[in-house]
């Protein structure tokens, strides 16, 4: 394992919290970005923020920020090609999805967010679903900045305890 993190822990933090935002974007702004490891990416980055290597208030300005924008990628995505992707997931699933979203709004995205799988899916569901833009980006970075704290606590006080 230390020879798969050796590149990222010797690069210079420029680049690592260009590695971080781009793996951190790609989750929700791609749909096969459901495989990519973020939750390991926010911890390792927390991880590196107790060691010295990172700055952790800008590690999670970059969390945010990189979350917040897949989210509105994925978003206007589903507003522009909802129905295309509901054949993909499958309308029965779909039509449940934006029924979820019509009914909770804000509280869903949040949700959404924090749960591995959906949070590739439920900005795309917004959009598709027509939840107003102001709504889901209000979600959308609330989601984002709890997420990001609670990963990145959690990576940072994971180094303290090693």
């Amino acid at each position: 394992m230390d020879s798969l993190l050796r590149p990222l822990l010797d690069a210079p933090p420029p680049a690592v919290y260009l590695f971080c935002a781009a793996v951190i974007m790609a989750e929700t702004a791609l749909l096969p970005g459901i495989v990519l490891p973020t939750l390991s990416t926010l911890l390792l980055m927390g991880f590196l923020a107790e060691r010295g290597t990172l700055h952790l208030g800008l590690a999670l300005a970059v969390a945010v920020l990189s979350a917040v924008a897949g989210d509105q990628l994925a978003y206007w995505e589903g507003r522009w090609w909802g129905p295309r992707l509901a054949r993909r997931v499958g309308r029965d699933r779909w039509q449940r999805a934006e029924s979820a979203i019509a009914r909770y709004g804000v509280p869903a995205v949040v949700a959404g967010r924090c749960l591995v799988g959906l949070r590739t899916l439920v900005p795309r569901v917004a959009g598709s679903a027509a939840m107003p833009y102001p709504r889901f980006a209000v979600g959308s970075v609330c989601a984002a900045v709890l997420w990001a704290s609670a990963e990145l606590l959690a990576g940072h006080l994971a180094a303290v305890v090693l």
